[in-house]
């Protein structure tokens, strides 16, 4: 197949994309080539750099599949560009349908458990109801929306994956408004202290990146048209609990603090989530690393 992925050099799609291009002809669409390290078979993978605004038919033409990957990935763009959100999630995916609507190639569009908001009922599942507490998951539930549009009134293939909470190599472990467990991991290893919301009380579904990667890759593959799915572990952890492993597996006892979000987090994020992953093991895709493997790859990705 020939596939273009839409940041194709971020955490996830950069997964992807080494994932893919061992038999497919790959094309990645970035904003910025910094992540170009994160190319495993870099003389396998063609990179085009531009914004996803910017998208031509020119770009989607002869592509079977096309990955939608470019994201703004966090909630504290409100505080200084909040119109950052719209340009990348809402105007960037209309631009990429717009390109890709007379090709008529396969779309998968990778959102966001964040759409979910904090459930009234969990475990969530795909018919739970949405309600994002913040501009980037709002943005994305949009462009969401204008992908079943666009694939019912110009008739091509749309599909949609949800991933839960991502992490795992390759993400940045010194970034404090995104990949928290990434940058909890590496802390925990340097032995530094490390302070958690409500000491870790709450509990999340966490994915490992491999995991998600072949999540996305059967949905791709197996799912039929117009269909949405939720990929996660399907197994809640409390974070104290991941806390515990990390002092396990790293034998350094950070000291750990419990503090209260500050207001902007109390109002943006979310407390408790658990998923119900029922309908994507029914194209035969499960997770297969767990929380202590998962800790254990991710740690030494990072050396020592």
């Amino acid at each position: 197949m020939n596939v273009l992925i839409t940041g194709g050099l971020g955490f996830i799609g950069s997964a992807l994309t080494n994932r893919l291009c061992r038999e497919h002809q790959v094309t990645v669409l970035t904003r910025s080539v910094k992540g170009r390290a994160r190319l495993r078979f870099p003389e396998r993978v063609r990179v085009r750099e531009g914004t996803v605004e910017d998208v031509t038919a020119a770009d989607c033409a002869g592509m079977d599949l096309v990955v939608h990957c470019a994201s703004t990935v966090d909630n504290y763009n409100i505080l200084t560009d909040p119109y950052l959100d719209v340009r990348t999630n809402c105007a960037g995916t209309i631009a990429l349908l717009e390109a890709c609507k007379e090709h008529k190639p396969k779309f998968l569009f990778v959102s966001t458990f964040f759409v979910y908001g904090n459930a009234p009922k969990l475990p969530v599942d795909e018919q739970s109801p949405c309600e994002p507490l913040g501009l980037y998951p709002a943005t994305k539930l949009c462009a969401e929306q204008f992908c079943k549009i666009y694939g019912r009134l110009h008739s091509f293939p749309v599909n949609i994956c949800r991933l839960t909470n991502v992490y795992g190599p390759g993400e940045a472990f010194d970034n404090t408004k995104k990949g928290a467990f990434n940058y909890l991991i590496r802390k925990a290893q340097l032995g530094e202290p490390i302070n958690v919301y409500r000491g870790g009380d709450f509990f999340r579904d966490y994915v490992y990146i491999d995991d998600a990667v072949e999540a996305l890759v059967t949905v791709a593959e197996r799912a039929p048209a117009g269909e949405l799915y939720l990929a996660g572990s399907g197994e809640p952890v409390m974070f104290k609990d991941l806390m515990e492993c990390l002092h396990r597996l790293t034998g350094r006892k950070s000291p750990i603090g419990s503090i209260d979000p500050p207001q902007f987090h109390q109002v943006v994020g979310i407390r408790n989530f658990s998923a119900n992953i029922s309908k994507i093991k029914t194209l035969g895709w499960t997770p297969k690393v767990g929380y202590e493997e998962g800790i254990r790859r991710t740690l030494a990705s990072y050396g020592s």
